[in-house]
């Protein structure tokens, strides 16, 4: 246990300092347009954003403004280290028509020289604003200020002031992510902190309240999980209804059979909020995705949905991503709706999307009283398939690439999702399990693009993305199997299209053949 604490007290906090590097918008701003437009490697992803090349970050905002979602998520252009971040910006109306993504938030000053940290964006007073974590490094250490910055018309964030300089006493400089929330006309910030002692420290949660344009500490958030990893990171409060929800990325939770698989975590706890009392009463811990490359998820919320977006990425693994070696790493979920219900988020991705699909391409995979289909499908694919079980007690469905595989099992007698990149050669592999109840029927969403996939499982109950990075330029193959005959296999395949960029505006889509 002393050993663990020791490797994660190593990841969190960075010793080297990072070399100076040398922001130019306007040098950056045309690389981005002309790569984001150029014929990619086979491992780049056609419908999921990602930058062209660098490291591309967590998602840090997500905010409808005049008339448009603008994303943000953090960016590294000079190589795939997570380190010297700025923000770049994407823009869209309706998720399949983007803008090209432009950098406006980079490392200019002593409060945020060694990048540009975690955050949220909101609207306040008709302005986009944004909080973020300036980090600097000092002797080794971390010096974390919470920034305010406001979006100009020039399309870049000035940097307005500095909110906090340090944390408060008894706590780390691991305090960053600040996230924005109204509550009764009043505006609070939520920021991931960890308590000291750093020996044997512990992850929190930060609340402060706006007072005349200043915020002031009420307390450390107190809920009811006790000892729950040794930091906090990207919180933010939500409201679904009558509940809150409460978001975050705590590191250093001991894994389980069937939990907790990854190096680090997502998800939330969801109750009542009492800011009297910066208390949160709450249910347990879920998990908001069970696959192997989820962190740092963002929500954004208009007009009553609340749209989320995950990073497709995990901390201190770098050797399962192997496009770092052709000049870029990692990529962003899908965009989800989230929904809550039954006591926890339900999410599906967003109704936009279906306009990815090309309509002529459809086809079913259907059958009665069969024991296995199998169908060849195309590199950019979407699968909606309902399995009626029928004397089938174990179901296996598989996607190969030529002798390689990736398979995900579920067995009604232990009622266990369970998904395989052990037959993948390259890139993360492993096995993670997980509960699911599916009573007679199990419903799978599925979209597989050239390295993400991302699985809705029972109509978005629980859902799993990872990536895969097939060593040979294949066309893939969806197979599927059960030990007795299955009752019934209803579904329908479609190929998708590729996001548009550099275009605000839908205009008639042509299809890609």
């Amino acid at each position: 246990m002393e050993e663990d604490k020791k490797d994660l007290e190593k990841q969190e906090i960075d010793k080297e300092v990072p070399e100076k590097q040398e922001y130019n918008k306007k040098e950056l701003d045309a690389r981005l347009k002309e790569a984001v437009h150029r014929a990619g490697h086979r491992w780049r992803n056609r419908f999921h954003l990602e930058l062209p090349f660098g490291f591309t970050g967590s998602v840090k905002g997500l905010v409808f403004f005049e008339g448009e979602y603008h994303l943000f998520c953090q960016w590294n252009p000079f190589s795939t280290e997570d380190k010297n971040k700025g923000w770049v910006e994407f823009k869209t109306r309706d998720f399949v028509y983007w803008s090209e993504p432009r950098l406006i938030l980079w490392p200019t000053g002593d409060d945020d020289r060694d990048g540009c940290g975690s955050g949220s964006a909101f609207i306040n007073g008709g302005r986009l604003r944004i909080l973020y974590t300036g980090r600097r490094e000092e002797e080794g250490r971390r010096a974390n200020h919470q920034i305010l910055g406001t979006l100009t018309k020039e399309g870049v964030i000035h940097k307005d002031m500095v909110l906090l300089k340090e944390p408060p006493e008894g706590y780390t400089d691991l305090f960053q992510g600040p996230h924005f929330f109204v509550r009764n006309n009043h505006a609070y910030m939520v920021l991931g902190a960890q308590a000291k002692p750093e020996d044997d420290a512990r992850g929190c949660a930060l609340l402060y309240r706006e007072e005349k344009g200043v915020f002031k500490l009420l307390g450390e958030l107190k809920t009811q999980l006790g000892f729950f990893g040794r930091v906090w990171e990207c919180p933010a409060m939500l409201r679904f209804g009558n509940h809150d929800v409460f978001l975050f990325s705590p590191r250093g939770v001991p894994d389980r059979e069937f939990s907790y698989q990854n190096l680090f975590q997502s998800g939330y706890v969801a109750g009542h909020l009492s800011l009297a009392a910066q208390e949160m009463l709450h249910g347990s811990f879920h998990e908001l995705d069970r696959g192997f490359d989820f962190f740092a998820p963002h929500v954004g919320t208009h007009e009553g949905r609340n749209i989320l977006f995950g990073w497709m990425s995990m901390p201190h693994n770098d050797e399962e991503y192997p496009t770092g070696a052709e000049g870029w790493m990692h990529t962003l979920t899908l965009p989800r709706v989230m929904s809550f219900r039954q006591g926890k988020l339900f999410s599906k991705p967003v109704p936009e999307l279906k306009a990815l699909r090309i309509e002529r391409s459809a086809r079913e995979l259907s059958g009665r009283d069969v024991p296995s289909l199998k169908t060849e499908i195309d590199y950019c694919t979407e699968i909606l398939l309902n399995i009626v079980f029928g004397a089938a007690e174990r179901v296996k469905t598989e996607l190969r690439y030529a002798r390689e595989k990736v398979t995900i099992t579920y067995d009604r007698g232990t009622d266990v999702v369970e998904i395989s990149r052990e037959g993948m050669k390259l890139g993360g592999r492993g096995v993670r399990r997980f509960k699911l109840y599916t009573y007679h029927a199990l419903v799978m969403h599925i979209f597989i693009d050239k390295t993400a996939i991302e699985i809705f499982f029972q109509n978005g109950e629980e859902v799993a993305s990872f990536l895969v990075f097939p060593e040979k330029d294949v066309q893939p193959v969806f197979a599927l199997e059960a030990d007795a005959p299955m009752e019934k296999v209803m579904g329908t395949i479609w190929e998708l299209d590729r996001l548009r960029y550099g275009q605000s505006k839908p205009q008639k889509r042509k299809y890609i053949i």
